[in-house]
């Protein structure tokens, strides 16, 4: 799942989307809906694709998500 085979599209990568999804929270925190419309835009990825993304990014504690809104750790470990 993380690693790309030699047959899929690097830019559906949960690795190439976590850090789309980690430069557009570098500069505001978005809501779930506000952050898929916003990398939807850019990526055409399914709500599948997101969602295993979020919660990829979510474990390596490189986001969190408070009262639904979802920002970046300044201070990753």
């Amino acid at each position: 799942m993380i690693i790309p085979t030699k047959h899929q599209n690097i830019k559906l990568n949960p690795m190439v989307l976590g850090a789309d999804i980690l430069f557009l929270l570098r500069k505001e925190d978005f809501t779930m809906e506000e952050l898929y419309q916003s990398i939807k835009i850019t990526n055409s990825i399914d709500l599948d694709s997101f969602y295993d993304t979020i919660t990829y990014l979510w474990l390596i504690e490189a986001i969190t998500i408070d009262k639904n809104k979802i920002s970046k750790k300044n201070n990753v470990s």
